[in-house]
């Protein structure tokens, strides 16, 4: 049985991180919203006095838009509606204002026009319900995760040391199979060697009868409550896990 001392020590310790993690985060937020303040200001105050950007910030400028941008760094800009077009294109796709160009995109073959003059939609031009070309990011068909992290598992000794692993609410799979959670390059791991089960702010550690078991603080375990900093040796590799407990 573990030490009731050392659980409450444990469970203490983990609140006293938890809030020296949302200090150090809050204050690296508000030092880069002073940073992005200050440049911003420093910008307005260039615009006004008619000053040029320097040729380093000037060149970052031009980096980002695909179609290339002027002297000035702005993006090419149609002249009947002002929305950013590509200088070789023929006519504005939006307004048909002629531009002059080839017809072409640089790079790429000519633009084909349906009937009503417009260029129609290619791959890079996605059309969405109504005709807007604009389409909403559906989150859940991106496989955002949504189960909530709990901590992480750190290898502090084996061959993968220095990785960590998040582990989140509910069973995390352990292992050397690659249709584990955590996958790991260990030849004494089982395929399915364990698992942390996170349920009600309760780490659970259970072994999954590998071959080689499991430690928990150099004490081999079948099932065991594991807590902040406690030290994971599976086959010949440590872990030492960090937790995100709500109070």
């Amino acid at each position: 049985m573990r030490n009731p001392i050392d659980w409450l020590a444990g469970r203490a310790e983990a609140k006293v991180n938890r809030k020296v993690y949302e200090a150090k985060l809050d204050a690296r937020r508000a030092a880069e919203g002073k940073v992005r303040a200050a440049a911003s200001k420093g910008a307005q105050k260039m615009k006004k006095g008619g000053q040029k950007p320097p040729a380093d910030q000037k060149k970052s400028n031009m980096g980002w838009w695909p179609f290339g941008k002027d002297e000035e760094g702005e993006a090419p800009a149609c002249p009947g509606c002002g929305a950013e077009v590509d200088p070789t294109w023929a006519a504005c796709p939006y307004c048909q204002t002629a531009l002059g160009g080839g017809g072409a995109p640089a790079g790429g073959p000519p633009v084909p026009k349906p009937a009503g003059g417009a260029p129609a939609p290619g791959p890079d031009m996605p059309v969405g319900p109504g005709g807007n070309r604009t389409m909403a990011i559906d989150l859940d068909a991106l496989g955002a995760p949504k189960k909530p992290v709990r901590g992480w598992l750190v290898i502090v000794e084996g061959q993968q040391k220095g990785t960590d692993f998040r582990i989140y609410e509910g069973v995390n799979k352990i292992g050397a199979g690659a249709d584990n959670d955590i996958v790991v390059t260990d030849d004494y791991l089982s395929t399915h060697h364990c698992s942390i089960r996170i349920e009600n702010n309760v780490y659970e550690f259970v072994d999954n009868g590998s071959t080689n078991g499991s430690y928990v603080n150099d004490r081999r375990v079948s099932k065991e409550e594991v807590i902040d900093n406690d030290r994971l040796r599976l086959g010949r590799t440590e872990f030492r896990i960090k937790t995100l407990l709500e109070y």
